[in-house]
Formats: C-alpha cells, structure tokens, sequence
C-alpha cells in the first residue's frame, strides 16, 4: 500500500518541475524577445540623432523647422498661417521618416522601421492635403489664380508625388498581394526609395522658392539664403545615409 501510495505525490512533484521547467523556459523566451525588440528600438533611435551624418541632418531639419516656424508665429494668425505652419510640420516629418530607415539591416529592424516610417509619412500625407486644402479654400475666397507662382506648381508637383508615394509604400507594405505578389511588391521598393527622396528634394525646393513669393517679401520676411543653407545642410546629411546598394536597378541589354 505504501509504494502505491506514493506514486500520485511523485507524479505530482514530477507534474511540479515540468512546469516549473516550463515557465523558467517561458521567462527566457520573453526576456529574449524583450532584449531582441529594445536593441531593435534603439538601433533606431541611433539611425535618427546618434551618428555623425544623423547629427548633420537633424541640425538642419530642425533649423528649417525653426525658421519658419519663428516667422510664422511674429506675424498676425489667419486663417492662411495654416498652410505654411502644416508645410512646414510635413517636411519636417517627411525628413524624419527617411531618417529613420537609413538604413535598417536586420529584418527586425526593417520590419519595425517599414511601420514607423509609414506612420511618419501618413501624417506627413495628412498634412500636406491639409495645406493643399487650405490654400485652395483661401485662393477661392480671394477669387486668386491657382498655379500661377513658381511655387505654387513646385508645391503640386511635390504634393503629386507624395501623396502617390505614401500611397504605393502603403500598399506595398500592407496589401503586397495586388501587386501579384510579395516579392513582385518588394521588387518595387527600390522605386519608393527614389520617389521618396525626389519628393523631399521637390518639398525642400518648395519651400525655398516660397521666398520669392510677394506674401513673403511683404509679410514673412523669410531669407532664400538662410532657409536654403540649412536646406543644403540637411541634403548634405542624407546624401552621406544613401546606400547605393538599396536601389538595386538591374537594365536589360538589348
């Protein structure tokens, strides 16, 4: 009696360590996956302001940001204001988001930076149409002509590209199969990447060319010279990031 007895309480100890085991394993698993997300994250964070050409970037970025935001804001609020203060919200989240993502190299990495760069151009996206809004509201009410500046078709063309852009790098990444698969969508990357910076250059641009504009010589009073230096200085900073290698262009011989 005693040996029978005694094998439920050793199955039970044997059922104790076995779990015991388990759960040890399942602390190990999570601290690895917990280690694996915060060295990703901070990978990241590095790509955005820890390196000598994010440095560069940043300074500039922010210096653009500043500028204009300072002359926005020693002027009188209307209901104008709106358009450059979103402009100038939308490329400064449209810099960071390729920022970002220069480069990323372990899948974790990508994965992580692919979600967080399309946040950042989403809101860059919703920014911009909110500034092309506005500016079509403020032109009706004033009975202007569209399109009839220098800057006025650079900012639709800019507008035309991200908007275009956000749009495919979204689909790519989220509904890959309507491109016929996922590695037909990911061969398309590489032409997300180019229209990316092109849509930048054409915001930076934009931007600069708003200069000439009669509503800044007479009112913001914002310096070509100035904004496109720190335009330049920024340029400069992900000029340095590129990595040829992420195009990957292939041409057919005829």
């Amino acid at each position: 009696m005693s040996s029978g007895e005694g094998q439920p309480l050793l199955a039970q100890s044997d059922l104790r360590d076995t779990l015991d085991a388990m759960a040890s394993s399942d602390r190990q698993s999570l601290r690895s996956v917990n280690s694996e997300s915060s060295d990703v994250a901070i990978g990241l964070r590095k790509n955005l302001y820890s390196t000598r050409s994010s440095v560069i970037a940043q300074v500039g970025a922010i210096g653009i940001f500043l500028y204009i935001f300072y002359h926005i804001m020693v002027n009188d609020i209307i209901f104008f204001t709106g358009h450059p203060a979103l402009n100038n919200f939308a490329i400064f989240a449209l810099t960071q988001s390729i920022i970002l993502v220069q480069p990323t190299s372990t899948a974790a990495e990508k994965q992580l930076g692919a979600t967080v760069h399309g946040i950042f151009n989403v809101i860059a996206g919703i920014a911009f149409f909110s500034a092309l809004s506005i500016i079509f509201i403020n032109k009706a009410a004033h009975q202007g002509i569209h399109f009839q500046s220098a800057h006025a078709r650079l900012g639709l063309l800019t507008y035309i590209f991200l908007f275009a852009n956000v749009l495919v790098g979204i689909t790519q990444y989220w509904t890959p199969y309507i491109y016929g698969s996922v590695n037909r969508a990911k061969s398309l990357y590489k032409y997300h990447r180019v229209v990316g910076y092109v849509s930048l250059a054409f915001s930076f641009l934009t931007a600069a060319v708003s200069t000439t504009t009669d509503y800044n010589r007479s009112t913001f009073g914002m310096n070509f010279g100035v904004l496109f230096g720190m335009i330049l200085i920024t340029s400069v900073g992900l000029a340095i990031r590129i990595r040829p290698q992420k195009f990957q262009f292939k041409f057919r011989r005829s």
